[in-house]
């Protein structure tokens, strides 16, 4: 399934073949897509429904963190989008995604909706969690924040 990224800073699209492709070639050390040609941030417009009531509104996606996995050979990939409520908005969620690998007889990766999302082990979760933070998505403050009030609540 091919990807347009769209350039705001050099106004160029660009077209990636999969979502493989996309996260090996198009995103910076914290997620955020990137473009190959200037190196500026880059957003992508994905059409979703809006939950429960059918209408549609449009998503911008500012990146992509692939969920780090047990076996590096797995047939479903999971990753979240970092996800923007505008075009030039900061991240504002994310969405869980996941892409099956390309099969051996050549076909290509599809990237799929979750159906009631990846499972993920306590590391794995930690592990985006670091990523997120890392991408400013949730800022050390909020972490610290959460941490406390979830160790003074009553048992």
């Amino acid at each position: 399934m091919s990807q347009q990224i769209h350039c705001r800073s050099c106004k160029i699209d660009t077209a990636t073949p999969s979502m493989a492709s996309l996260i090996a070639r198009h995103t910076d050390p914290h997620g955020r897509l990137c473009c190959a040609t200037c190196g500026g941030t880059d957003t992508f417009l994905q059409s979703a429904q809006a939950p429960g009531n059918g209408t549609r509104h449009e998503t911008w996606i500012k990146g992509i963190i692939p969920i780090d996995t047990k076996f590096a050979d797995a047939a479903c990939v999971p990753f979240v989008f970092l996800v923007a409520d505008a075009e030039g908005g900061d991240v504002t969620g994310i969405a869980f995604k996941y892409y099956r690998n390309a099969p051996s007889n050549g076909g290509r990766a599809k990237a799929k909706r979750s159906h009631g999302g990846p499972v993920l082990a306590q590391s794995q979760l930690l592990s985006l969690v670091a990523r997120l933070v890392s991408a400013g998505v949730v800022s050390n403050r909020d972490w610290r924040d959460l941490l406390r009030t979830s160790n003074q609540r009553p048992a």
